[in-house]
């Protein structure tokens, strides 16, 4: 029933969203409602003859991801305690930008506000999509998901690609979700998903800590990955910055600016390969894999915006999660720009 109610109530909602049409709102509603009809309650699933040992393995670990999660002051929700049996689609996320501005094309929907990015449970409308934004002259970038988010709407199922991740990646994938359900200021995405990836990265180290001890194996590697993904987004932020200094630049014709945008995408590779990574090969392989241009880099700020401020609060809480978390809830409690208030916090504190 509650597949049925959200089909009805997206496709209710398609006539007051002109950015985006009918037909789309119309389309991600029936996959939402089948994706919605293919769960299972994961205690029926662990009573089954043959479920194998990864699977419980994944369970295991999201259920107490969650208990965790919930200990440390994050919202309980129902989310992942269901399974989306036989559910074998793919979902992609669709972003797009100007070649010579890093302006996102963005989408406006009830609830959750405007937002930098479409997802798709069908290549083909994907691409349909992303012909039509480069004809209006926009660069487009086009990956996948691994995770699924209703934001609390619904109750989101575990996806079967999700019983091969890492503890590492499962902790850190949950508990960003979780904040998601526990604070989301409506029409500021790069503000919600930067909050989330910052909870979700200190939170998953010490849930990997007080589970594994910091000798172990997998606390040893979480800790080496956070390393390389700092210095991965250490890289993009300084091309952004040289990026978005040739485009800001009002003396520059638009040709010039294409042939130098041109030259510091090149440099990424370089960058990549002299980076210092414990694990190079997969940056390099990023690096070298297209295409890279301003919709993709666009992704990087959406997920890292201003995080010097988060780290100002982290550090003026002594590092303590819990109180992290309130204090980014007081400071933004009916704010209109959350990343105002948060500089206008951080500052008073100085």
């Amino acid at each position: 029933m509650k597949a049925l109610t959200a089909l009805v109530m997206v496709t209710g909602l398609s006539t007051i969203i002109p950015g985006c049409g009918v037909g789309y709102v119309v389309r991600s509603a029936y996959f939402q409602a089948e994706l919605l009809n293919s769960r299972v309650p994961i205690d029926t699933v662990r009573e089954r003859e043959g479920v194998t040992d990864e699977a419980i393995r994944a369970f295991d670990r999201i259920a107490d991801v969650k208990a965790y999660g919930e200990e440390i002051g994050l919202k309980s929700t129902e989310n992942y305690e269901t399974y989306a049996e036989h559910w074998d689609r793919t979902i992609w996320n669709l972003t797009a930008c100007p070649d010579l501005e890093f302006t996102p094309v963005t989408w406006r929907f009830p609830i959750v506000g405007k937002v930098p990015y479409l997802g798709f449970f069908r290549r083909s409308d994907a691409d349909a999509w992303a012909e039509r934004l480069r004809r209006d002259g926009n660069e487009v970038f086009l990956r996948t998901a691994g995770a699924y988010s209703t934001l609390g709407w619904f109750r989101d199922p575990v996806l079967p690609g999700m019983l091969r991740w890492s503890d590492a990646r499962l902790a850190n994938t949950v508990l960003h979700e979780l904040v998601h359900a526990t604070l989301w200021i409506k029409g500021s995405v790069s503000f919600n998903e930067s909050f989330a990836n910052f909870v979700g990265d200190r939170a998953s180290f010490d849930y990997l800590k007080a589970r594994f001890g910091a000798d172990s194996d997998v606390y040893v590697a979480a800790v080496k990955r956070d390393e390389d993904m700092h210095r991965w987004n250490m890289l993009l932020r300084n091309l952004y910055g040289e990026l978005n200094t040739v485009y800001q630049d009002l003396t520059t014709d638009e040709q010039t600016k294409r042939d130098r945008r041109r030259q510091l995408y090149a440099t990424l590779p370089h960058r990549a390969r002299t980076a210092g990574f414990h694990d190079p090969k997969r940056f390099i392989a990023a690096a070298e894999k297209g295409p890279w241009n301003n919709a993709r880099l666009m992704q990087y700020r959406t997920y890292n915006t201003k995080t010097e401020l988060f780290e100002a609060v982290y550090a003026q809480h002594d590092g303590d999660i819990i109180a992290f978390i309130h204090a980014i809830a007081s400071i933004t409690a009916g704010q209109k720009d959350p990343f105002a208030a948060l500089r206008r916090a951080v500052e008073a504190r100085r």
